[in-house]
């Protein structure tokens, strides 16, 4: 897919949007707290503002922050981490992050590069997870997941989005030497890597939740739903889930409850994680085929979860 990147004047205009600094927003749910939207669209739409193009070949999505738009693309010689002005769509710099290449046959990165104060993390399709100076896009540092972590990658690619938590920042390569690593978010240091949680690497991105006093992080796979202390990386719970070719939507947190779902008419699962003696489990709630989304994910607002399901179409589920 090639990729361009247009500006319509709904708000940005003026000035009153907040940054989107990663994948799925600020806190990873897929919500935006912006105000003063149109109720109503202009038949032909918003106006244009400006229009990129030449981006390179890709699936990544963009990332906001103060006046610059940061997203991935392949071009011919590599691929790049591309910075623009949120003011005129003009480019302000390019880095390699990787090779490029089709993995699956579609061509281009599938990350979403994530944004933190000076620096700036993507991750190429095949697994070179790397540090920029957002400002200028030096390279800071650069790791690559089956190299340095013993990485397993899926059959399209590495496709989750870095998060950023703290000083670390927290990516999965996948396979026999530990699901989930965390770096050291200024040296690229290894901090842990959770040797007991060993699937491969699947398509979906890591969340943070706080659960039971200890801080954790929630990663869907094709074989289970985990969580993983951050500070230690100890494997705290995990219950086996079995998806089904492609595990891509990002889990959902909210009151001790974990709910995942993914496409190829597997459907969805809601999980309670209980606590007791200070050990975790994991029990599941219920499992169905209300929600069966494939790409793009869920969004939960208030008692319910708003997504697209496969055979289904748009879909609310409580």
């Amino acid at each position: 897919m090639t990729l361009s990147i247009a500006l319509a004047a709904v708000n940005y205009l003026s000035g009153a949007a907040g940054d989107w600094p990663q994948w799925r927003g600020p806190n990873r749910d897929g919500v935006s707290t912006e105000t003063g939207l149109l109720k109503d669209w202009p038949a032909t739409g918003p106006p244009l503002v400006w229009k990129a193009i030449g981006l390179g070949s890709g699936y990544a999505t963009v990332s906001i922050a103060g006046n610059r738009i940061f997203t991935l693309g392949d071009k011919s010689d590599s691929s790049y981490l591309i910075a623009l002005s949120l003011a005129n769509g003009k480019s302000l710099w390019s880095a390699k992050v990787g090779r490029t290449g089709a993995p699956g046959g579609y061509e281009g990165p599938r990350s979403t590069p994530t944004i933190d104060g000076d620096l700036i993390f993507a991750l190429g399709t095949f697994g070179e997870l790397v540090c920029f100076d957002a400002a200028s896009g030096k390279e800071q540092w650069r790791k690559d997941f089956k190299k340095d972590f013993g990485g397993s990658a899926p059959g399209w690619g590495f496709s989750e989005s870095p998060l950023i938590d703290g000083d670390q920042v927290v990516s999965t390569p996948g396979g026999s030497q530990g699901a989930v690593v965390a770096l050291n978010k200024k040296t690229g240091a290894l901090i842990w890597q959770c040797k007991e949680f060993k699937d491969s690497a699947d398509y979906a991105s890591l969340i943070a939740a706080e659960i039971g006093g200890v801080r954790q992080y929630i990663q869907l796979t094709e074989a289970s739903v985990a969580g993983v202390a951050a500070a230690d990386g100890k494997l705290l719970w995990r219950a086996p889930r079995r998806g089904s070719t492609a595990v891509v939507p990002t889990p959902i947190y909210h009151d001790t409850q974990v709910y995942v779902t993914s496409g190829y008419n597997v459907g969805c699962n809601l999980f309670k994680i209980i606590v007791s003696d200070g050990r975790y489990s994991a029990e599941q709630v219920y499992a169905n085929k209300v929600m069966v989304n494939h790409h793009g994910g869920v969004v939960r607002i208030g008692d319910y979860v708003y997504g697209y399901s496969d055979n289904g179409g748009w879909t609310c589920q409580e």
